[in-house]
């Protein structure tokens, strides 16, 4: 994984730019990407933030060749009936100024976060995420679909024969990957333009929060997601912690593993000895609920030091996209800063 910790590390860099820097001016697939000149040097413009691999020559193209993590698809025209199957595929298509048809939402509307539902208006709810319901994907006559390329693996050749289909790293991707994702998906709607403009808005959003930060923040906050039964740790590569650091604030965990996420037992967070804890979770008693009770809780750092926050679970972990990365560093910065 580290060519994708290398790219982390190139969006931390890019995003501390200012806007002032920004260059704003059906489905069959191949086996090989896109060849020849971009429609035109404005077009082909780089986009902020976005790694140099996303093919953003295919801007502006009637037919577009799009590039993505399971192949490369071919979409014709204005796409107009897009389905999502993870949240945020959302966040990419309100960008643009767009809305779905169809979302997989876990038939849980509510997981819509604020910033995107009054932006959304209705749709029809094709399911789980894990597992949409193909029957009714079909039925929308959806002309894009937007899947997770590892959730959705197994089923993309089903969903390629419903309509143009991209696959991307939501669910387990990071901040960078998120980031070039959207940017993809706005290639794919022919939105090119419109999400250059909504990328320079989130760089000056960020780097406008990153000035409230303290400067040589030297905490370490861990994000974790607490259920009944198992904490959850998500590494420095994780998507959450890509937007911390990008106020400068790092991770305690080990930046040595492949895994999105990592089981955590008490004893380990206490060895971690995180200096702030941000814990998403489930409604009621959860494991970190249980923890609370034990001596070796007390132990913890952020303990200590009152900088335990309990943070929302679809803007924290679910959401992935712009605005929740948004809402994410804005409330980092409001607990840990008081701007």
């Amino acid at each position: 994984m580290s060519n994708t910790a290398s790219r982390l590390r190139r969006s931390i860099a890019l995003l501390t730019l200012t806007v002032a820097a920004v260059g704003l001016a059906g489905c069959n697939t191949s086996g090989s990407p896109a060849t020849g000149g971009a429609p035109n040097a404005n077009r082909a413009a780089a986009a902020q933030g976005i790694s140099s691999d996303v093919n953003l020559e295919q801007c502006g193209k009637t037919t577009r060749t799009i590039k993505h993590d399971l192949g490369t698809t071919t979409v014709t025209g204005d796409p107009k009936r897009v389905v999502a199957l993870e949240f945020s595929f959302v966040d990419a298509l309100v960008a643009v100024g767009m809305a779905p048809v169809g979302v997989a939402d876990d038939d849980k509307p509510e997981r819509i976060i604020p910033g995107l539902k009054e932006k959304v208006g209705n749709y029809k709810s094709v399911g789980l995420r894990a597992t949409p319901n193909i029957q009714v994907l079909t039925a929308l006559k959806p002309d894009l679909i937007l899947a997770d390329s590892g959730r959705h693996k197994a089923i993309y050749a089903q969903l390629s024969k419903i309509a143009p289909t991209v696959a991307y790293a939501s669910l387990n991707g990071n901040y960078q990957q998120v980031l070039d994702s959207e940017m993809s998906t706005a290639i794919a709607l022919n939105k090119c333009d419109q999400m250059k403009t909504r990328l320079a808005e989130h760089d000056k959003i960020l780097t406008d929060l990153k000035a409230k930060a303290k400067s040589g923040e030297t905490r370490k906050a861990l994000f974790a997601v607490s259920s009944d039964k198992e904490f959850t740790g998500f590494p420095p590569k994780a998507y959450t912690p890509g937007v911390l650091a990008l106020l400068g604030i790092k991770s305690p965990l080990a930046d040595d593993s492949g895994d999105a996420t990592v089981s955590l037992t008490l004893e380990t967070v206490v060895s971690t000895k995180p200096d702030i804890m941000f814990i998403a979770g489930q409604n009621g008693d959860t494991l970190a609920d249980t923890w609370e009770k034990s001596p070796l809780w007390k132990q913890i750092p952020a303990v200590k030091d009152n900088a335990t926050y309990k943070v929302d679970q679809n803007v924290w972990s679910r959401s992935r996209g712009l605005v929740a990365s948004e809402m994410i560093a804005q409330e980092a910065v409001k607990n840990l800063y008081g701007s």
